[in-house]
């Protein structure tokens, strides 16, 4: 077995890092990528779920305006279907809002600074595994409000969602 290294599953030898630092930086930068990752997913999930939300709204509409009967309406039918008509645009644009891809999110990092002091020979592994879990980290806090505003919106929208369900219903019926 190599010098510096220790026998890994099945006595394959693992080569050992140079110190416990540097083995704490990398756990780090690997539990802020990963957290970094679940809120990619997280961001996805959310925006799948508001034009499936959507897409429901859009059949509500369709199913029971479909329904609307034809001649005269009462002051309140008519009230209750523009106020139905309303709730679904109001939808529609919150829905949007959530899906609409923006720039201001933090998924990337800057790697040109750290790129030039790895070459420069100033920057070790354990330095590079720290500023990135310290990039990741700042970037997870920011991307955390934003993500919570738009959790607010989705809430938003499944309220108008339901409101939408009643105003169609005193419409038709």
């Amino acid at each position: 077995m190599a010098a510096g290294a220790r026998p890994g599953p099945g006595g394959a030898s693992v080569s050992l890092m140079a110190d416990d630092l540097t083995d704490a930086a990398a756990v780090l930068w690997a539990q802020a990528r990963d957290e970094i990752a679940q809120q990619v997913s997280e961001l996805d999930m959310l925006r799948t779920r508001a034009v499936a939300l959507l897409s429901v709204a859009a059949l509500v509409g369709g199913l029971f305006g479909s329904r609307l009967p034809h001649g005269h309406q009462s002051a309140e039918r008519v009230g209750a279907l523009v106020g139905a008509l309303v709730l679904f645009s109001a939808g529609v644009l919150l829905a949007v809002l959530i899906a609409l891809p923006r720039r201001d999110w933090e998924f990337g990092f800057d790697l040109a600074d750290l790129a030039r002091r790895v070459e420069a020979g100033t920057a070790s592994l354990g330095v590079v595994n720290i500023s990135l879990a310290a990039q990741a980290t700042a970037s997870w806090d920011v991307n955390a409000r934003r993500l919570q505003r738009l959790y607010w919106q989705f809430a938003g929208l499944c309220v108008l969602v339901g409101l939408q369900v009643v105003a169609w219903a005193l419409a038709v019926f």
